[in-house]
């Protein structure tokens, strides 16, 4: 059994298995848990990349597809390239790219994040939303990221933290830890997923260590921007 230092099993069989699991629920408690809020994130994240009618985007963990849905309706990009390795949550977002009549610009594949079967510098942009931390080996994955990102193509990558202001953290911890967990498990019938959130988020790399993970796989033009109080990150960069 693969662990991280905070006693997670990573192993990618469990993390897919787990997604699979939550898939027929997991947009709507992502909506309701979140209060909506993430729509506003993967905007944002996605303004960040100023994307060109021709770019190409690849969006890792792209799970039921929000991100690359998000991406054709707010730039002109040509073509977004999605890739997960859960293939429940593939399905749901092959599902949603239809119904948008998006089919001839998306393109949902099933692939690991540390393994991207694209070539070198092949796309011009890249986003993660929140699928980093579940990742076994993020240092991989961002490594992979700069390879297939063409040189001056940009990287926005969203992700949760631990809130630092002491009022807030106090409130955010008891809601991340024990009514976050109570929701999801009740509404998806999950009894694992729920719990595994907080406690990855809080196994994590913090803002600053993740900033230099990027810097040592090529990664340059840095910044680590807290978004709704602190509670999520944004981390841009160039290649």
């Amino acid at each position: 059994m693969i662990l991280t230092s905070a006693g997670q099993d990573k192993k990618p069989e469990r993390i897919s298995g787990m997604f699979n699991a939550i898939a027929p629920s997991y947009d709507f408690l992502n909506h309701v848990l979140t209060i909506g809020i993430d729509r506003l994130w993967r905007k944002k994240a996605i303004a960040s990349l100023e994307l060109k009618e021709c770019d190409v985007l690849l969006d890792v963990c792209t799970g039921t597809g929000d991100m690359a849905l998000e991406a054709r309706k707010a730039s002109n990009a040509s073509l977004v390239i999605g890739v997960d390795f859960a293939s429940a949550m593939l399905k749901k977002g092959l599902d949603k790219v239809k119904d948008a009549g998006e089919s001839k610009q998306i393109f949902l594949i099933n692939g690991d994040a540390t393994r991207l079967p694209l070539c070198n510098g092949s796309v011009d942009a890249t986003a993660v939303a929140f699928g980093i931390r579940n990742v076994e080996h993020p240092d991989k994955a961002c490594q992979e990221m700069a390879r297939t990102l063409r040189p001056g193509g940009k990287l926005a990558i969203l992700e949760f933290m631990e809130p630092r202001m002491f009022g807030l953290s106090v409130l955010y911890s008891w809601y991340f830890k024990y009514l976050l967990p109570l929701i999801g498990r009740t509404l998806s019938g999950h009894k694992g997923a729920y719990s595994y959130l907080p406690a990855s988020v809080s196994a994590f790399l913090t803002p600053e260590e993740f900033i230099q993970l990027l810097e040592r796989s090529g990664f340059k033009n840095l910044q680590a921007i807290p978004l709704t109080f602190g509670i999520v990150c944004l981390y841009t960069a160039t290649r």
